[in-house]
């Protein structure tokens, strides 16, 4: 009878210490758990007194080889993230969304990423990792954006990785490289940025109308879903391949030029330009005969 009285207690107890364990432990405002070959980034506490972190090397003498999903990510406050030299996995979404963030160190010893001008890319430059949202942009005391910046991307580039630029709606992209084949999922994520100041003065920016080079394959699920700016877009007759809702609530969208024939294309669902998930009908889409 005694030991069934205490049954309850011990339950707890062992709730109780499986929920830190979950939790994991934390350095500088990051959630660290154990992974095979050591310690992987699992979150990160937001503060407004802090506006650099550094990833670390190391933690309890074991290399620190992973940032996870959502494990830097959603931070109003940062401008700095500094990645540690033993960093060779980033999980999806470990770096998306920091509205603040003007730029990204790596440690020279990294031999996995660099970074460039504050870009984030892998160490043979053929992958663009992340692209810094604040990068170039000054804010006014409400967080508002002053200004919108360029960027070309890099040639050599032949991926631009999943969320790379993800909810960038401060920078227009004013040439992709001829060496470029793929765009990942979710790549130009909302490139719009939209402000109302007062109903005289509203300031729009973000990605606008682009040629894709020869040389591209592929552009995956939601690659420029919500970029409100586009007006007409051309597709090279390499492509091979466009995902689900590629162009999705691309609102304005006119015309989109595919240069190779229809028939030769995976084509996913709603994947040419809609708005509020309906096909634009006045959006003309003109493949190669």
């Amino acid at each position: 009878m005694k030991l069934k009285k205490y049954l309850p207690l011990a339950f707890l107890f062992l709730l109780v210490l499986f929920c830190f364990a979950a939790c994991g432990e934390k350095v500088d405002g990051m959630n660290y758990k154990a992974v095979e070959g050591g310690y992987a980034i699992t979150g990160y506490t937001d503060k407004t007194s802090v506006t650099e972190i550094t990833v670390p090397d190391e933690i309890e003498g074991l290399p620190v080889i992973r940032i996870d999903d959502f494990g830097i990510c959603n931070a109003e406050s940062l401008k700095k993230i500094t990645i540690g030299k033993n960093v060779k996995e980033l999980g999806g979404w470990a770096l998306t969304n920091n509205q603040h963030l003007t730029e990204f160190v790596v440690d020279p010893e990294n031999r996995y990423f660099t970074a460039v001008d504050g870009v984030l890319f892998t160490k043979d430059m053929t992958v663009l990792v992340a692209y810094p949202s604040g990068r170039g942009i000054s804010f006014d005391q409400y967080g508002r954006a002053e200004n919108a910046v360029e960027y070309a991307i890099p040639e050599g580039v032949q991926i631009i990785d999943t969320k790379a630029f993800y909810k960038c709606g401060h920078v227009n992209i004013t040439s992709f490289p001829s060496t470029l084949t793929h765009i990942c999922e979710k790549a130009f994520f909302k490139c719009y940025y939209r402000e109302e100041f007062t109903k005289d003065h509203i300031v729009e920016s973000g990605l606008t109308d682009f040629t894709l080079p020869e040389g591209v394959v592929a552009i995956e699920k939601d690659a420029f879903a919500y970029d409100e700016l586009l007006t007409e877009v051309t597709l090279p007759s390499t492509l091979k391949e466009v995902g689900d809702f590629a162009f999705f609530n691309c609102k304005q969208m006119k015309k989109l030029t595919v240069n190779a024939k229809e028939s030769d294309l995976t084509l996913g669902e709603k994947w040419q330009p809609t708005a509020k998930g309906k096909i634009i009908e006045d959006c003309e889409v003109v493949f190669a005969k």
